[in-house]
């Protein structure tokens, strides 16, 4: 008997507006298909007399680079079928218009996320009949993929970590005091100290958000104060080692990636 394998086609993956991929929308990409912009770092520069070229008083993270300004991604969009069609692939697409939207497809290793705008609607007519529509949609966006959210547990002590990425990113820590604790903190190998202390023993959840955008350090729910020595630090990207006293936990983060 003479058996017979259909050979699988690879799947590729629609690009995904806020997870829903555009062929859902009823939209497609035209032949000019993504644009995405270039990344430029923030940097400032000042003559000084007296000294050959320029001093760099530049802005930097953790790993020494310059701080990257915002990204333009433009996406040439087209909608074909009945007017109906076309009405309602521009009115899902419009509702968007003014929003932060994030944008992925295939393996990139992350979404793109900014706020949204659209073109001029270009409608295409036969006869006395419309048949299609195009449209150029713009996202300001930030200037690096942000990953999927990871969490890693951590015990009291040292913990070793590995940070994916390659960009610094901001954590989130969930901590749960231990027992008559007064004094909660983590420590990284860089100098860096996070810590909440009390004059009595600290009860409840601590949720530190480190985000600049979204800061708040909460414990049992009510908002609070790290210690002044604290440092809202980020993670570079690569292997860590964590110390946690008094408490253990679980940290989150997504990563960030330039490409």
């Amino acid at each position: 008997m003479l058996y017979q394998r259909r050979m699988r086609l690879p799947h590729v993956e629609d690009p995904t507006l806020n997870g829903v991929p555009l062929e859902r929308m009823m939209l497609s990409l035209t032949s000019d298909g993504v644009t995405i912009g270039n990344a430029e770092p923030t940097v400032s520069m000042q003559d000084m007399p007296g000294r050959d070229g320029r001093l760099d008083l530049t802005l930097t993270d953790p790993s020494g680079a310059a701080y990257m300004g915002n990204r333009a991604i433009t996406l040439s969009l087209y909608a074909i079928g009945g007017e109906d069609d076309i009405l309602a692939a521009k009115t899902r697409l419009a509702a968007l218009a003014g929003t932060i939207v994030t944008l992925s497809w295939r393996s990139l290793p992350g979404e793109y996320q900014g706020r949204m705008s659209l073109g001029a609607w270009e409608d295409k007519w036969a006869g006395p009949r419309q048949i299609a529509t195009t449209v150029t949609m713009s996202i300001d966006a930030h200037p690096y993929l942000i990953g999927r959210s990871r969490s890693i547990a951590l015990k009291t002590g040292a913990n070793t970590i590995h940070v994916k990425g390659n960009r610094p990113c901001w954590p989130t820590w969930t901590l749960t005091p231990a027992a008559n604790a007064k004094t909660v903190s983590i420590k990284d190998a860089h100098g860096h100290t996070l810590a909440v202390a009390s004059t009595t023993a600290i009860t409840g959840r601590i949720s530190i958000i480190t985000d600049p955008d979204h800061r708040k350090l909460r414990v049992n729910g009510n908002l609070m104060a790290p210690t002044l020595e604290s440092d809202y630090f980020p993670l570079p990207p690569g292997v860590h080692t964590l110390a946690l006293t008094g408490c253990a936990g679980i940290l989150t983060y997504r990563p960030l990636t330039l490409i």
